[in-house]
């Protein structure tokens, strides 16, 4: 689809391939596929996020406080970070010695620092593995690589701590998105790491709360 000479033309036959698919996984990540490759990034997902936010608050205005707000910046930085997670996961499933070697945090840390240039790496991939054309597929792979492991964090060898952190709060089932969530931003993972347990505990509950709110703002939504 990437090939097709207009993006008109991309974004019709990805949403028609979206609309057929029965898979709920899959179709979320043809979705998110559209949104990355196609209709501008990380700034469409936002604005995406926005719109659901504020039918939200028509809806619901009790609810929610409003996403510009002092009060709202976890929600949003929380957002920008699921987003980028998201991203990640094509960019996994494209070079698949990335998967092998980096966790999808640390590629998601690459996207919100260099985003341009690692989104066009996805871009010129994809057609490159679609088009068969080896040399072009392993110069993106390499950039690609590149960028990941330029972005990892001066505090890396504290991931286990971090990790440690996000499951005494949220157990298995939540550890990696939360995780996921603090690791891709320096203050959020730094902030935990200098916490005693119970204020890490608090900060990481109210990270689990926005997370929350922002699937079932997408549920919604899809």
């Amino acid at each position: 689809m990437l090939a097709l000479p207009e993006r008109r033309q991309q974004i019709i036959q990805l949403t028609v391939r979206v609309a057929m698919c029965l898979d709920a996984e899959s179709r979320a990540f043809m979705a998110d596929a559209q949104a990355g490759l196609i209709e501008g990034g990380l700034e469409h997902m936002k604005e995406r996020r926005h719109e659901l936010l504020a039918a939200r608050e028509q809806e619901l205005p009790e609810a929610i406080v409003i996403v510009d707000s002092d009060e709202d910046q976890l929600l949003e930085q929380a957002g920008a970070a699921m987003d980028a997670l998201r991203l990640a996961g094509i960019v996994r499933e494209l070079y698949e010695d990335v998967r092998d070697h980096h966790e999808p945090w640390e590629v998601a840390r690459a996207i919100l620092s260099q985003e341009a240039a690692v989104r066009q790496l996805m871009i010129d991939g994809v057609k490159a593995r679609g088009e068969g054309k080896t040399a072009e597929y392993e110069r993106c792979r390499a950039e690609t690589l590149r960028h990941v492991v330029a972005a990892r964090p001066s505090w890396a060898a504290r991931v286990p701590a971090l990790k440690e952190a996000c499951w005494r709060v949220t157990g298995k089932k939540e550890q990696d998105v939360v995780f996921g969530v603090l690791a891709v931003d320096d203050v959020r993972a730094r902030l935990v790491l200098s916490l005693n347990p119970r204020e890490a505990a608090e900060y990481i509950t109210s990270v689990l709360q926005k997370i929350e709110l922002l699937r079932d703002l997408e549920a919604k939504g899809s």
